[in-house]
């Protein structure tokens, strides 16, 4: 995993992965604005199970240079929004994590 520090967003959005809603943060550093995705929530709408999926990632050397944490505002119902620490990978790396998921343990629907 990255050894840095939490990542601190610039800009955080909403977009729509396979009809559900799924945030992304732009953060500013070293390699100009990078997008950056939270991993878990995508475990939890493919309905795979998210510590073998972060055992998986942090055994790849690739991915897990590249795994770091991000701070995401979550919205909550009745309550203040709240500032979480999340596991993001950047876009660019999305593509090479999904390819590593099984199908056969993705939900169905």
């Amino acid at each position: 995993m990255n050894e840095e520090q939490t990542l601190i967003p610039i800009e955080q959005k909403q977009i729509i992965f396979y009809d559900d809603e799924l945030t992304t943060v732009v953060v500013e550093g070293a390699r100009g604005r990078v997008v950056y995705v939270p991993i878990r929530p995508i475990c939890d709408i493919l309905g795979v199970d998210w510590s073998a999926q972060y055992r998986r990632t942090k055994r790849d050397p690739v991915l897990a240079e590249e795994l770091t944490p991000c701070v995401v505002i979550m919205a909550t119902q009745g309550q203040p929004d709240q500032r979480r620490e999340v596991l993001c990978l950047p876009l660019d790396y999305m593509n090479g994590w999904l390819f590593g998921i099984d199908a056969n343990r993705v939900r169905p629907e």
